[in-house]
């Protein structure tokens, strides 16, 4: 019997420093991330550029908007009726709406509920450069639909 009891003293004193041990990893990880700022998953070096912007395009929004911008991408087949991608190669269709399209690319577009989001966020995934260099690729859309 004071074997099996110093056995069951011994167990419980090894739970109780899990449990602190748990308690303080637990703790530090409330603190570093109290402390650190969100960026995203990926960034870039990359300068702000229409060239770097077309590689974002074709990697994370053609799969949707299509590799023209005209949002008939492969995905594009799957959405309801009331969902929308808009054809980015209609003359003026972003032109003055930089912020709003900014926010778009960064926030995503949850205009209806899920599961049909319009478009996710992309802010934990591409750097500002990037976010910005898509921008200035979709600005160019237009005139390359009308040298086609």
């Amino acid at each position: 019997v004071l074997i099996f009891v110093a056995g069951m003293a011994a167990a419980l004193e090894a739970q109780v420093g899990k449990a602190a041990d748990n308690v303080q990893s637990k703790a530090a990880m409330k603190s570093a991330v109290k402390t650190s700022a969100v960026t995203p998953r990926f960034s870039s070096p990359a300068k702000v550029s229409a060239v770097r912007g077309e590689q974002v395009f074709v990697d994370y929004c053609a799969i949707c908007h299509g590799m023209q911008g005209r949002g008939d991408g492969p995905r594009s087949a799957f959405f309801s009726e009331i969902q929308y991608i808009p054809d980015f190669t209609i003359e003026g269709f972003v032109a003055g709406r930089d912020s709003e399209v900014l926010e778009g690319i960064r926030e995503g577009l949850r205009r209806l509920d899920e599961p049909s989001l319009v478009m996710p966020q992309f802010k934990y995934i591409l750097s500002e450069n990037d976010i910005r260099s898509t921008l200035a690729y979709v600005k160019t859309l237009p005139d390359k639909a009308m040298k086609k």
